[in-house]
């Protein structure tokens, strides 16, 4: 087990490896329905690289969800295929991290059991256990709360406890689904820092799901739109212009952020109705 000291992230224990050339996620030529229903999506090409933040951008009921189901392997395609570290999923995917928008602590174990729960799943040591759930509820600012049970935490407390949970096994892809959307405006904020700076520092791979512009624009490396009536299938690709330095605190403020915030919206304009071609 990797050892999380003296400011040392998951990423330092990689260093000696070598660069990882597949693409950690990727799906070619997709379609999947759901019975003799037609087809959710339709067509659907894609890849996440390691290290990347992917947001998927959308109306909602465009199929984006299915997406991270497929990646956790609780989907299977009608057609195509959907690859996860260079093989075939096949199977609950076990290699992922998944965090929704509903609060799963379970209400009568303290934080610092609902935090290392995977890991006691897993069979993990008790004294790994330990180590690990410390070192997670420091870097999400949770230390003083690991005796407290989820009735005693703030909204955000317990979505940063959702968080540590989701991450503490080191999964390759940390798929999250709205995770902010019950949140009010300062909280959402405070978890947009809270994710950035978590997910950097270990090198996190993410997917993250949002119908929310300014939460695509602010988070994403790179944002992909999903849409385009039924069947949906990926309408839109954008590159975010800043890089994965940017202050959450004074980016919104800025000429280039809106300027992108624009784009996105032309392009979930063309996601909501076919007939707008897109940006």
């Amino acid at each position: 087990m990797p050892k999380y000291v003296d400011g040392a992230t998951r990423a330092d224990t990689k260093s000696s490896t070598n660069v990882a050339t597949e693409p950690i996620f990727e799906v070619r030529d997709l379609a999947i329905g759901f019975d003799e229903r037609e087809d959710v999506l339709h067509n659907v090409t894609m890849q996440v690289e390691p290290g990347e933040f992917v947001v998927l951008l959308g109306p909602s009921g465009c199929g984006k969800t299915t997406i991270l189901n497929l990646a956790a392997g609780l989907l299977s395609p009608r057609s195509g295929y959907v690859r996860f570290d260079g093989a075939e999923i096949n199977g609950v995917n076990t290699n992922v991290g998944y965090m929704t928008q509903d609060d799963t602590l379970l209400p009568w174990m303290p934080v610092h059991a609902n935090v290392g729960l995977p890991l006691r799943m897993r069979g993990v040591s008790k004294s790994e256990t330990k180590e690990k759930v410390e070192y997670y509820l420091s870097l999400l600012d949770l230390s003083e709360a690991g005796s407290l049970f989820p009735s005693q935490l703030s909204g955000g407390m317990r979505r940063r406890a959702l968080l540590a949970r989701s991450m503490i096994y080191d999964p390759r892809l940390l798929l999250m689904d709205e995770p902010f959307a019950a949140l009010d405006a300062q909280l959402r904020h405070q978890m947009h820092v809270e994710l950035r700076r978590t997910v950097k520092r270990l090198q996190q791979t993410v997917v993250f799901v949002t119908h929310d512009i300014a939460e695509a624009a602010k988070l994403a490396d790179r944002v992909l739109i999903v849409g385009g009536g039924r069947p949906g299938h990926l309408v839109a690709e954008f590159q975010v212009p800043y890089g994965e330095d940017r202050d959450l605190e004074t980016i919104t403020y800025t000429d280039e952020y809106a300027r992108f915030e624009r784009e996105l919206n032309e392009g979930l304009r063309s996601a909501r109705d076919p007939r707008i071609p897109a940006a």
